[in-house]
């Protein structure tokens, strides 16, 4: 019976160490007056980057712009600050995330790709490993030469950007009384070493005092477009990987005291 009651306990650990997954929301503001900025990259106009860490003086127009060639999308990491109550890790302790930058030539919107350390947490062993920027979902187009409406809504062609103007007053609107939501969404695995949760995540930001055709013509145009970080993570529960090693024993254990059993159950008594 004592060698029954080690065979359960010994199955059991390898349950007990895997956990569960990650599972909940972050949501995630900008820390050390850190801003987003879009735009082509550093050295290449013709390749957009999203550069979340992006630190400099810009102007006091609407949108907010700067020259291009400033917006570095290496894959430098931003520090973000997590503004809920995050416990999607059985309580997790982290109180900041780091994001790295985008590429559109390196993570080109709605292909598959594989970014290591794409998310990592500051106090939590888990790292996400980003699969796919996909792509907006809006109805594509120039987008620059719509014209402006409340609740309009707009895709520029190839890129990850849902953008939505909302306005206030009646029309015909000016873009001083309107806002731009501007979001894109990612696909990921998160992993700990031993478990894994796949990733939905959305960044979004709100431009004030303008619209989406302003913007896209200033990025159109070889400017930069530069405004606050926020964001929010989903992450969803998926499927663990093998066991660790040392679960792998753990298990390896369970049978060899099953077969120790059993041979001592079958050897004839003398």
């Amino acid at each position: 019976m004592k060698y029954f009651g080690l065979l359960i306990l010994l199955c059991a650990i390898p349950g007990i160490m895997l956990g569960s997954a990650l599972n909940g929301e972050l949501d995630l503001n900008g820390s050390s007056g850190q801003n987003v900025a879009v735009g082509p990259c550093t050295g290449n106009s013709s390749v957009d980057c999203i550069d979340f860490d992006w630190k400099g003086t810009f102007n006091n127009l609407n949108p907010q712009t700067v020259l291009s060639g400033v917006v570095d999308g290496t894959g430098n990491s931003a520090v973000f600050n997590i503004t809920n109550n995050f416990v999607g890790n059985n309580g997790a302790t982290s109180t900041t995330v780091t994001v790295g930058d985008l590429n559109s030539s390196s993570e080109p919107a709605g292909g598959t790709v594989n970014d290591p350390g794409f998310i990592t947490f500051n106090s939590d062993p888990w790292t996400v490993t980003l699969t796919e920027v996909q792509l907006g979902s809006d109805p594509m187009g120039t987008c620059i030469g719509d014209t402006l409406s409340d609740g309009q809504t707009c895709t520029p062609a190839g890129t990850p950007f849902n953008q939505q103007n909302s306005c206030s007053g009646t029309a015909p609107y000016s873009p001083s009384n309107c806002t731009v939501d501007i979001n894109f969404f990612f696909t990921g695995t998160a992993t700990n070493g031993s478990q894994s949760s796949t990733v939905i995540g959305k960044f979004a930001t709100t431009f004030s005092g303008t619209d989406y055709q302003l913007i896209d013509t200033d990025i159109s145009q070889g400017l930069d477009v530069v405004t606050s970080d926020t964001g929010t993570i989903n992450f969803t529960a998926g499927t663990a990987p093998a066991p660790e090693p040392v679960t792998a024993a753990l298990v390896g254990a369970g049978l060899i005291a099953l077969g120790l059993l059993k041979r001592k159950r079958g050897k004839p008594t003398m």
